[in-house]
């Protein structure tokens, strides 16, 4: 397995979330409002290490940034960003539960954190514009020989 490879199957099951509209593989320049809400995914620190004999072992955390909207963009009124987050939320996390080999392509996912809903901060402004969204930690345990 290669990051590639995790990176692909988690944005694959995260392009099946009722709601996402974009899922890519590849971190876009920009983000446009036609392609939110949208995944992106950033893999993190791991821990290698040798597992049973003739096998390597890697557990690398995967941070998923989801952008749902901007912050208070021309609208009127309640904002949904918060609304539609909590709902993102819950489906993301239902997914990662659903699917703990990423339909094959990992071992196993070992552990899956939250941030809850964030309105813009630190993880959540894209070129320097806040945005609603929320980001999860999954921690993929990948086995090679």
């Amino acid at each position: 397995m290669s990051i590639s490879t995790t990176l692909t199957a988690l944005q694959t099951l995260h392009a099946g979330i009722a709601g996402i509209t974009s899922a890519p593989t590849a971190i876009p320049s920009n983000l446009s409002t036609a392609v939110l809400p949208i995944a992106l995914v950033w893999p993190g620190e791991a821990d290698w290490r040798p597992a049973a004999v003739g096998l390597k072992r890697r557990e690398r955390e995967y941070i998923v940034r989801v952008f749902v909207q901007p912050v208070g963009q021309d609208r009127a009124g309640p904002d949904p960003g918060y609304q539609d987050c909590i709902t993102l939320l819950e489906l993301f996390g239902q997914a990662y539960q659903d699917d703990l080999s990423l339909s094959g392509a990992v071992d196993h996912i070992a552990v899956c954190r939250d941030s809850g809903v964030s309105g813009g901060g630190f993880e959540l402004r894209w070129g320097d514009v806040p945005y609603w969204g929320f980001v999860f930690r999954v921690t993929v345990v990948e086995k090679t020989s």
